[in-house]
């Protein structure tokens, strides 16, 4: 008896776990990648957004990124040197951006972040060729003195 009871108490927490998480699965553009996943709790605390910023194809941590949300542009947090971040936000609906010299910025699509919510996004920025123009060579004929 007290087996079956533990049993059905896991597995109505394993449900009840995977039914406050949303993934929306890695979403890809020509900026790169972003990958979010939402986890819902009932925590009276203000939303947290937290994650890494990648290099796309190697996964190397961008340092020094920046990140911040679209109503936020004043509140920008930096990348440590494993390229994670974290801050706190109020509710709201967001877009969250991602960038660094040399790379294409990146943005995510909207996301709600509700009181309690864990936000935990992944960057994979690529690199930015277009502001580098093709090298040109010239020859010149020597003058002859």
């Amino acid at each position: 008896m007290k087996i079956l009871i533990n049993v059905a108490a896991i597995f109505t927490l394993i449900i009840l776990n995977s039914s406050c998480s949303t993934n929306q699965g890695l979403i890809k553009s020509k900026e790169g990648a972003y990958e979010i996943i939402i986890n819902k709790s009932s925590s009276d605390n203000d939303p947290v957004i937290s994650g890494h910023v990648y290099e796309f194809g190697t996964k190397d941590p961008v340092l020094a990124a920046f990140v911040w949300n679209d109503k936020h542009y004043d509140v920008k947090t930096q990348v440590d040197l494993k390229g994670r971040f974290r801050y706190t936000t109020k509710p709201g609906k967001y877009k969250t951006h991602a960038s660094f010299v040399g790379f294409r910025p990146s943005l995510t699509k909207s996301f709600v972040a509700s009181k309690g919510d864990t936000v935990y996004i992944d960057f994979y920025l690529k690199l930015d060729t277009s502001g580098f123009p093709d090298p040109v060579i010239k020859a010149r004929k020597s003058q002859k003195k």
